[in-house]
């Protein structure tokens, strides 16, 4: 039951990630004059890090690459600190944070063992 939960919460973050990568595809000046942009990008961030904050204990042990309890912290930062989130920490994390997961989570899901009716 814990790993297809598991399964579930990564394919969250996942879908977090390439939306708010996909949204972030301007240049960085027009991110920063782009509220809109920037909440719909927010919103993704906050996504992804409570899916992180639902994986299983086993499951972020055995992926300490993924940084999940970071994802979770950065999540509650830019929820219960709304008004002092900093637009160009979350610029550098699209940028520089969000492609590594991305990878480490495309690698993840190339490794899993096929189930019985996969």
């Amino acid at each position: 039951m814990s790993r297809h939960r598991d399964e579930l919460y990564v394919h969250h973050i996942q879908e977090a990630i390439t939306k708010a990568m996909e949204w972030a595809q301007v240049s960085r000046d027009a991110f920063m004059r782009d509220e809109f942009r920037q909440s719909a990008v927010i919103r993704q961030l906050e996504i992804a890090g409570e899916a992180a904050g639902r994986l299983s204990e086993t499951f972020r042990e055995a992926h300490p690459a993924m940084e999940a309890r970071e994802m979770k912290a950065l999540r509650n930062v830019l929820i219960h600190g709304y008004a002092d989130v900093d637009v160009d920490t979350v610029w550098d994390i699209i940028r520089h944070d969000l492609p590594r997961l991305r990878d480490y989570l495309h690698q993840l899901d190339r490794n899993r063992e096929p189930e019985l009716g996969d």
